[in-house]
């Protein structure tokens, strides 16, 4: 799908429920018993889960006199928080916080991303996939599919790759650039992709390396791999995932976006450039696993 984040847009439609019942002074059992519906549905409404009642919005939006500027926001994010993307349909086998990178990538404009320790999802190859998503079965559920779970990486990418795709630009760490996450030919060909995939759409896809002993004496090191998102709807929408071993955490207050926005752009000013990445990502691959034609 190409619409907006519908779990960002649940989150963003959230908050603007509870900004509006704030402004008026009420309470959430107020409120809900007023436009005549259980507390519990208003809470589910204000926490941003699945399927937003479309009349729980519509009589909020009426009884307090809403403008119809931003009542035809509201409504709008609604009906994009109904949005059936398509990785619903095999969440439990192309895992769930696939399932949920995939949702955050829809309707995106731009994207940035930071890794520390593995190449990131978008711009795998199906033989490193393969391998990492073999590498810790234990944190898999019993229904997880890692076929469907490589297939459903290819689809992210191409996604990315189309003519409708977003910007992307990553800050890969040197570490990821050197860790053998996989068999040493899967590692290089995984290098020359990312080569390849910068030469084939310069000026949209930047990769960048951070050296191992860049200067950050003024600004906090990045704790964990994260990624950006700014979205093509109305309110120009950001999110930020962060990344941990168990689950990602997904931020959505501008304050917290601004933070992720402000390291990432010193970490790119602590990069190297695209050209000289690209030189170090070709020279480690031949270094793993040299081309057929260096043998």
């Amino acid at each position: 799908m190409s619409g907006p984040s519908p779990y960002v847009r649940r989150r963003w439609l959230g908050k603007e429920i509870r900004r509006l019942r704030d402004e008026h002074g009420y309470s959430s059992e107020q409120l809900a018993r007023a436009v005549g519906f259980a507390r519990q549905q208003l809470s589910a409404l204000e926490n941003g889960k699945r399927g937003p009642d479309i009349d729980l919005i519509e009589g909020i939006c009426v009884y307090l006199q809403v403008s119809a500027k931003r009542r035809g926001a509201i409504m709008a994010a609604a009906t994009d928080g109904w949005a059936t993307g398509w990785w619903m349909a095999d969440e439990a086998r192309i895992g769930h916080r696939q399932a949920r990178y995939a949702d955050l990538e829809s309707g995106t404009k731009a994207i940035s991303e930071y890794r520390l320790a593995l190449v990131p999802g978008l711009l795998q190859t199906a033989d490193y996939a393969d391998a990492r998503m073999r590498s810790d079965p234990a944190r898999q559920s019993e229904a997880f599919d890692p076929v469907a779970a490589v297939a459903a990486r290819t689809r992210r990418q191409k996604l990315l790759l189309s003519d409708a795709g977003p910007a992307y630009d990553l800050v890969l760490d040197e570490s990821a650039v050197r860790y053998r996450a996989a068999e040493p030919s899967v590692v290089a060909d995984q290098l020359r992709h990312i080569v390849d995939l910068c030469v084939a759409h310069a000026g949209r896809i930047s990769v960048r390396i951070l050296p191992s002993h860049p200067n950050i004496i003024s600004y906090s090191a990045p704790r964990s791999a994260y990624s950006i998102y700014r979205y093509a709807d109305q309110q120009a929408t950001q999110a930020v995932a962060v990344e941990t071993l168990t689950m990602d955490l997904v931020l959505t207050e501008p304050d917290d976006v601004e933070a992720y926005r402000q390291l990432h752009s010193r970490l790119r000013a602590a990069s190297l450039e695209p050209a000289e990445s690209v030189r170090i990502l070709t020279a480690v691959a031949e270094q793993i696993s040299p081309s057929k034609g260096a043998r």
